[in-house]
């Protein structure tokens, strides 16, 4: 069995580790790479599939390794320290988007406007029905539909 018939082999594993289409194809190219490099190692009269299989694993781990060391905070956490000095201080973006967010919730009808504020502040239901006397139903579908017309407005911020 030649090491370029055992590509599918190959990929099906590296989906199954990757969940991605492109890293799977990277991750099978490395594995045949290292391969070839090293074909005076496989040992002749011995399952390809496993030794390629390992050699793909070893890959993937090594990436996965690599990328958690440099995208893990902790680090530079400790390092740096948790300090307010070395933070970025720029709340523009965040202001205006919070500015954005809440012309979108006063354009919502009174009757879907005033049950989802009570619940964005901690209402239950129950007490919302119980504040305007309307049924438990009424309330959860008033709240339903704000979400829907604020998810919908707010696609635009999303893009910016």
């Amino acid at each position: 069995m030649a090491i370029h018939e055992q590509i599918p082999f190959l990929y099906k594993i590296a989906y199954k580790y990757t969940k991605e289409s492109e890293v799977a194809d990277d991750l099978v190219q490395e594995t045949v790479y290292k391969a070839l490099k090293n074909e005076s190692s496989f040992q002749k009269g011995t399952n390809l599939r496993a030794w390629l299989s390992i050699i793909l694993r070893n890959n993937y781990i090594n990436e996965y390794r690599k990328k958690t060391r440099y995208t893990n905070t902790d680090d530079v956490i400790s390092y740096v320290g948790n300090k307010e000095s070395y933070k970025a201080k720029n709340d523009g973006e965040n202001t205006l988007a919070v500015q954005y967010i809440e012309e979108e919730i006063e354009k919502l009808p009174e009757n879907l406007k005033d049950p989802f504020m009570l619940y964005y502040e901690g209402f239950s239901y129950d007490e919302i029905a119980t504040e305007f006397d309307i049924p438990l139903g009424t309330v959860k579908s008033r709240i339903h539909h704000a979400r829907k017309r604020l998810k919908k407005s707010l696609v635009l911020l999303r893009a910016a």
